[in-house]
């Protein structure tokens, strides 16, 4: 059983990421039952406080709903909102084991975030908003604190958030599968388009605009990029409704060389990725970098910060370039010195394709139900013992 309270899209985020290991599990002979946010309904429409005071009872719920009826080998929910389910689990004796899945530890995230608000100077919330923010952080706490002690595994994505569960939450690493996200078939299985000049000089980014992916530093980036070379041209690939407050964020003298795009499908992104040749990707925090990947996939030059699932899976000046989060100055830099090398970027591009090859979904799936065994056997030795 796998919940997520999201909705079932394949080509979304976190949503796209379920629906992709649901379906390679499958491909591997496995049953699996979904939960997802249309049986899970809310009633509180406040994000973080539907997160925070209703999901948790939620989960609890559906789960208990499913068991009545079934048994699982694995119950896999995503977020730390499934604290209450897991003690569940646990106290009911269920024989099967209970999976905790973050994209993204979200206490982490919060602490490296608030770094940057206060070496940028973004204002802090005061007053009634100050505080609500601080319960916020306090009850997400406790519920990571709650759910370390009886889940019996964890699956995250990045090494960054496996060290995190370990330091933080005193979580032992055999309780800990760091297994990657992976690439969508479609994108392995037709040829990189060859890489050339013409291609080098377009640019490419998605990603939703928001603080923990760095907007600012990537609008940066652009500005210094197509200001140095007047025939390099820019495509922002973000949600319609941000696309005016993104061209705000660049020079009036290279808005007429960047083209915003919105939100696609796999089959219209594999169009976009083939036309391009850099992929510029600097986020501040990232649970992985799912969009990297699949830019790799089709064999663009990527330019990341080495934060989350990057600095795992790009060998820097190899198969993609790793900078400093923030520094828009070395971004430019290394685009310019690909733009004027095309036998370094298709190089480049060549290592990311066999990077990418090596992420399928099916390998991903493989891995989990791996760390599922590990687990279940462990669960039947302690179980032995008792």
């Amino acid at each position: 059983m796998v919940g997520a309270n999201v909705s079932a899209d394949p080509s979304a985020g976190a949503s796209g990421t379920v629906w992709q290991m649901n379906a390679a599990l499958r491909r591997r002979g496995h049953q699996v039952v979904e939960i997802w946010a249309d049986s899970i309904g809310r009633r509180i429409s406040h994000g973080n406080l539907h997160y925070l005071l209703e999901l948790p009872a939620a989960y609890r719920r559906e789960v208990r709903k499913a068991c009545r009826s079934n048994s699982y080998d694995v119950i896999e929910l995503n977020q730390p909102h499934a604290c209450l389910a897991a003690a569940d689990h646990k106290r009911s004796q269920r024989s099967g084991i209970f999976v905790n899945r973050s994209h993204g530890h979200e206490t982490r995230s919060e602490e490296e975030l608030q770094r940057w608000r206060s070496e940028l100077g973004v204002p802090r919330n005061r007053g009634l908003r100050g505080v609500a923010s601080s319960l916020i952080q306090s009850l997400l706490d406790r519920q990571w604190r709650d759910i370390a002690r009886t889940a019996d595994g964890f699956i995250v994505s990045c090494t960054q958030d496996a060290d995190y569960l370990r330091a933080r939450y005193d979580v032992d690493a055999n309780r800990i599968g760091c297994i990657t996200q992976g690439v969508p078939a479609p994108f392995l299985d037709s040829p990189i388009v060859p890489m050339t000049s013409e291609r080098l000089q377009r640019f490419l980014y998605i990603g939703q605009l928001a603080f923990f992916k760095a907007p600012q530093v990537l609008a940066d980036s652009v500005n210094r990029i197509l200001t140095s070379n007047p025939s390099a041209t820019m495509t922002w690939v973000c949600g319609t409704i941000h696309h005016a407050a993104a061209m705000e964020m660049l020079g009036d003298h290279v808005r007429p060389r960047v083209q915003m795009i919105p939100w696609m499908d796999q089959t219209s992104l594999h169009v976009i990725l083939d036309s391009h040749g850099v992929f510029l990707f600097p986020s501040y925090f990232e649970g992985f970098g799912k969009a990297p990947l699949e830019a790799m996939s089709r064999g663009l030059c990527v330019i990341a910060t080495a934060v989350g699932g990057m600095r795992d899976y790009i060998q820097n000046e190899h198969s993609g370039f790793l900078v400093s989060p923030g520094d828009s100055a070395q971004i430019a830099d290394i685009a310019s010195r690909l733009m004027q090398d095309p036998i370094l970027a298709n190089r480049v591009a060549m290592a990311a394709r066999e990077t990418a090859e090596r992420h399928t979904w099916d390998r991903c799936a493989a891995d989990a139900e791996n760390f599922y065994l590990s687990l279940l056997e462990r669960k039947r030795a302690e179980h032995g013992r008792a």
